[in-house]
C-alpha cells in the first residue's frame, strides 16, 4: 500500500522548478555548493533506515499526502551533477518517488518557496528513449488532446490520465507529457500496465484496483538511484545515529577572558580543548560590559577571543547575558525593559555582522527561567531576588535577537536559552522548564534555530530518572529535574507542541566533584573517577540513544578551575565541574573524552 498514491494529490508549490535554466551567476561547482540554511532538523523513517532533514524535511511536511506523493527518504544528502545542467552541482536527498535538490539562490526569496525544488526525472528517465514510438511526436487530431509544448497528446484512453492530470495539479506537478499511452512492464512487478510518461513523473494504471489506486506514479527516485548509485554510501540503511542532519557537537563551556593575568593562557585553553578532540567552545558574553548608555559598542577583548578561535580552528557558541541596568526597568542586569528590545537586537545584529563567518552559534540569554537571572542574584543562597519574565515576553526578545542576528549572517545558529531544570513553580523563584518550553514553543513569535536546555544531574548517572530507576541517593533523588535523562522530559515538550523534529542543544550539563559550597554537596561523593565515567556516558547517550534530535552537548566545564585558584577559590563549585585541575593537569574526565569516539 506505501508504494501506491492516492487520488486528489496537490503536490505542494515548492516542488515546481522553473523550466528556465539557472544562470551561470548561479551554477555551482562540486568543491563551492555552499553549506545547507539552518535550521537543523530530522525525522528519522525506520522503514527506510533515513531521515528526511532540514528543509528537505520542511519540504516533504509540507507537501499534502507526502508519503504518496514523494515517499520515504531512501538517502542521506549529498552532493550531485545535475543532470539538466551538466557541470553545476546541488545539494540532493532521493525519496522513493522522487528527487529534492536545494537551490542556495533562491533562500530569503519568496519565504524559501523554490529553495527546494523537484527533479524532472521523467524526463532524466525518458532520455534515449526518443525514437521509440510512444515517444515520437505526433500530429495534432484536432481533438482537443494536443500539448503543443512536447507535441503529445493527453487523453482518457485507454487510460483516464487526462481526468487525473488535471485534478491533480496539471503541468505544475506532473509537467507535459513526453510520450502517448503505451503498455510497459513494470520491473518491480514484472506486469505489464498502460503507462505515460511526463517532464517529472510517469503515470500508471491498475484498472483492477479501488478507484482511489488505478492510477499510481512511478517509484522513480529508487529506479535512478538502481540505475546510477548502486551501493553508494549515502544510500546505505542506518540507524537513527547515522542521519543527523549535520555533524554532532562536542563542546566545553570554558573561560576564555582575562588573557594577560597570570592565569589565563588563552591559546593553551584552545590546544587543550584540541587535544582532547573537542573543537567548540561556549563562551558566555555579558553584553552590560559591552554597551554604555551612549550606545557606543566596545568589543576589546572579544575580538581578541573570536580572532583566536577562528585561527585555531575552533568553533564558537556565544551565550549572551545580562543586561546594562540603564536597560532594564529596576536598574538590574536582567532581561532588558521590552522598550530596549530593539537595542538589545541592534547590539546582536551588530555582533553578528562584525564576527559573520567566525562565530558559528549564539544563544540569546541563559536560564530566563530563573527569576535571579532576571533582576535578583543567582550566586548568593542559590539565587535570590528577581521575577521570572513570562515565555511570551522572553520570546519577544529572542525573535527580535533572532532577525536582528540571520539579517547579517544567516548561516549563523541560534539557539534559544536555556532554561535550568527544576520542578519549581513561583515566579519569585522559578517555573518548571517543561513549563516554560512548552510556553516558548507554543508562542506564535519564536524564533530560533535549535532549543537550548540544561538537565539537572547532581548525584545521578547518567541512565538513572525518577521514578522507575532513580539514582543511589540518600538525597537529589526525587524530583525528575535532578537527573541527566530531563532531556527526554523537554523532548517530549517539544513533540507535544509539534516541534519533536527540531534540534536540542545540551548548552549545559556535567557532574561536580568535591568542592566547598553550599547547596553542591553532593559533589562531595563523586570521585574523579565517577565524574570521568559518567561524563562519556551522557555523550553516548545524547550522540547516539537521543539521535536525530540532540545536535550538541556542551559539558560545563573545561577550565574554570583555573579561574578559580586565580582567584584563590580552588574549592569553589564551579572549579569541581572542571576536567582540568587548576594547575592545568588533567583529570580523568579529560582523558577519557580525548578517549572517546567522536563520530
Amino acid at each position: 500500500m506505501l508504494k501506491r498514491i492516492v487520488g486528489f494529490v496537490i503536490l505542494f508549490a515548492v516542488l515546481i522548478a522553473p523550466f528556465a535554466q539557472l544562470t551561470p551567476a548561479q551554477a555551482f561547482e562540486k568543491e563551492k555548493v555552499p553549506d545547507t540554511f539552518p535550521p537543523p532538523q530530522a525525522h528519522y523513517f525506520p522503514e527506510t533506515g533515513h531521515s528526511a532533514v532540514n528543509y528537505f524535511l520542511d519540504t516533504w511536511k509540507k507537501t499534502p499526502n507526502a508519503l504518496f506523493t514523494l515517499g520515504f527518504p531512501i538517502s542521506q544528502p549529498f552532493i550531485e551533477e545535475s543532470f539538466t545542467n551538466p557541470g553545476e552541482y546541488y545539494r540532493v536527498q532521493y525519496f522513493e518517488r522522487a528527487v529534492l535538490e536545494e537551490h542556495p539562490e533562491e533562500y530569503g526569496k519568496q519565504g524559501n518557496k523554490f529553495y527546494v525544488m523537484g527533479r524532472l526525472l521523467g524526463t532524466q528517465l525518458a532520455k534515449g528513449r526518443e525514437a521509440e514510438q510512444p515517444f515520437a511526436a505526433v500530429a495534432d487530431p484536432g481533438d482537443g488532446s494536443f500539448i503543443p509544448e512536447t507535441k503529445h497528446t493527453l487523453r482518457n484512453k485507454a487510460a483516464p490520465f487526462r481526468t487525473f492530470w488535471e485534478k491533480n495539479g496539471g503541468v505544475a506537478v506532473f509537467g507535459y507529457p513526453l510520450s502517448e499511452q503505451f503498455q510497459e512492464i513494470n520491473k518491480a512487478d514484472g506486469q505489464t500496465y498502460w503507462v505515460q510518461y511526463f517532464e517529472r513523473q510517469r503515470m500508471e494504471w491498475h484498472p483492477n484496483e479501488k478507484p482511489e489506486y488505478q492510477i499510481l506514479l512511478g517509484l522513480l527516485g529508487n529506479e535512478y538511484k538502481t540505475a546510477h548509485h548502486g551501493d553508494k554510501e549515502e544510500f546505505k540503511f542506518q540507524a537513527a545515529d547515522g542521519t543527523l542532519p549535520r555533524s554532532f557537537v562536542y563542546g566545553y563551556n570554558a573561560t576564555l577572558y582575562w588573557q594577560g593575568t597570570a592565569w589565563q593562557d588563552r591559546k593553551r585553553v584552545l590546544a587543550v580543548s584540541k587535544n582532547s578532540g573537542v573543537k567548540w567552545l561556549r563562551q558566555q558574553v555579558q553584553w552590560k560590559y559591552l554597551h554604555d548608555k551612549s550606545l557606543a559598542i566596545y568589543w576589546q577583548e572579544l575580538d581578541d577571543i573570536v580572532e583566536d578561535c577562528s585561527k585555531e580552528g575552533v568553533n564558537l557558541l556565544i551565550s549572551v547575558v545580562k543586561s546594562p541596568t540603564w536597560a532594564t526597568s529596576n536598574g538590574s542586569d536582567g532581561l532588558p525593559a521590552r522598550e530596549h528590545f530593539s537595542t538589545f537586537a541592534n547590539f546582536m545584529g551588530s555582533m553578528a555582522e562584525r564576527y559573520k563567518g567566525k562565530v558559528q552559534a549564539y544563544e540569546v540569554w541563559n536560564e530566563q527561567n530563573r527569576a535571579c537571572e532576571n533582576g535578583g542574584d543567582c550566586s548568593k543562597d542559590g539565587g535570590i531576588g528577581g521575577q521570572v519574565a513570562n515565555a511570551d515576553y522572553y520570546v519577544d526578545l529572542l525573535a527580535a535577537a533572532y532577525d536582528a542576528i540571520k539579517a547579517k549572517d544567516p548561516y549563523a545558529l541560534v539557539v534559544s536559552g536555556a532554561p535550568t531544570s527544576t520542578e519549581t513553580n513561583r515566579p519569585d523563584i522559578a517555573i518548571s522548564d517543561v513549563t516554560f518550553i512548552k510556553e516558548m514553543l507554543r508562542s506564535p513569535n519564536f524564533r530560533a534555530d535549535v532549543i537550548g536546555m540544561h538537565p539537572g544531574g547532581q548525584y545521578n548517572p547518567p541512565d538513572t530518572l525518577w521514578p522507575d530507576q532513580p539514582g543511589p541517593g540518600p538525597s537529589w533523588q526525587n524530583s525528575r529535574e535532578f537527573y541527566f535523562r530531563r532531556i527526554e522530559d523537554i523532548h517530549q515538550a517539544m513533540v507535544d507542541v509539534g516541534m519533536g523534529d527540531r534540534q536540542l542543544w545540551v548548552t549545559e550539563f556535567g557532574w561536580a566533584t568535591a568542592n566547598n559550597t553550599p547547596g553542591y554537596e553532593y559533589g562531595n561523593s563523586i570521585s574523579f573517577e565517577t565524574q570521568a565515567q559518567w561524563i562519556v556516558r551522557a555523550f553516548q547517550k545524547g550522540r547516539h540513544d537521543y539521535a536525530p534530535w540532540v545536535g550538541a552537548m556542551f559539558l560545563w566545564n573545561l577550565n574554570f578551575a583555573i579561574s578559580a585558584k586565580g582567584a584563590g577559590e580552588e574549592q569553589h563549585e564551579q572549579g569541581s565541574f572542571g576536567v582540568l585541575n587548576g594547575d592545568w593537569s588533567p583529570r580523568p574526565a579529560w582523558n577519557a573524552i580525548q578517549a572517546m569516539p567522536k563520530d
